[in-house]
């Protein structure tokens, strides 16, 4: 089985909020969800605070994966989560909500299925969004999979866009913009980078990771239309 990303679940902002659902989907028996999160963080400058939750009871048991924000360096909040589901659900709706009101957070959700269930999160890393382009800092792929990336551009210039991610980015009115997006990984030890494009000189953090794929999985990853979202 090859690791697939579905990206069918569309992106949501709110902005001027304190929090953002998702729209309803639903999942697979197997299925990995990997959420990106995104928020201005502009009132809570010294703690990183995007919480998550869902409709179910009780919430499911998300894992955090990287998170970067203002207590590491500079503004912008972009924060993961993944969560591996061994039954069906229907009508997942998931939910973050910011640490303070009318920081404008954003959230996009993948479905992923070929990983690794028993150790789904690989590689690391994570730094400042400075200039425009810019590229995430090399991480060495543990296995095949999925590599990640999201940023959060606290400078807003424009909905950002990516030349080797299958990206979706938002840009709201006089706050932020951001973006997630991923692409294959082929195999393990291979050098992953991502391209961020912002428009403009950017002001933020960007967050990357990989998803590992199952013992002799591939990482071909399925084809997927781009996401772009306006003010």
């Amino acid at each position: 089985m090859a690791v697939t990303v579905d990206n069918a679940v569309a992106r949501v902002s709110n902005d001027g909020g304190s929090a953002v659902t998702s729209g309803s989907f639903d999942v697979a028996a197997g299925d990995l969800l990997v959420v990106c999160g995104n928020a201005d963080q502009l009132n809570d400058s010294t703690v990183d605070v995007l919480l998550i939750s869902d409709n179910q009871t009780p919430d499911l048991a998300w894992v955090a994966g990287p998170i970067r924000g203002a207590s590491d360096s500079g503004a912008g909040l972009v924060a993961s989560w993944y969560f591996h589901s061994a039954g069906a659900i229907s009508g997942l709706t998931v939910t973050l909500t910011a640490g303070v009101s009318n920081d404008s957070p954003s959230i996009k959700v993948y479905k992923c299925t070929g990983h690794d269930s028993a150790d789904i999160l690989g590689a690391v890393n994570e730094g400042d969004l400075t200039t425009d382009p810019q590229t995430t800092t090399a991480i060495t792929s543990e296995t095949a999979g999925a590599y990640f990336a999201a940023w959060t551009d606290w400078n807003q210039t424009g909905t950002p866009t990516s030349s080797d991610l299958t990206e979706s980015g938002f840009d709201t009115s006089g706050d932020i913009s951001g973006a997630s997006g991923y692409k294959a990984i082929g195999s393990a030890s291979e050098s992953v980078t991502g391209n961020m494009n912002s428009g403009g000189t950017p002001a933020g953090n960007w967050i990357c990771f990989e998803i590992r794929a199952a013992a002799g999985a591939g990482g071909t990853i399925l084809p997927q239309m781009m996401e772009h979202h306006g003010a």
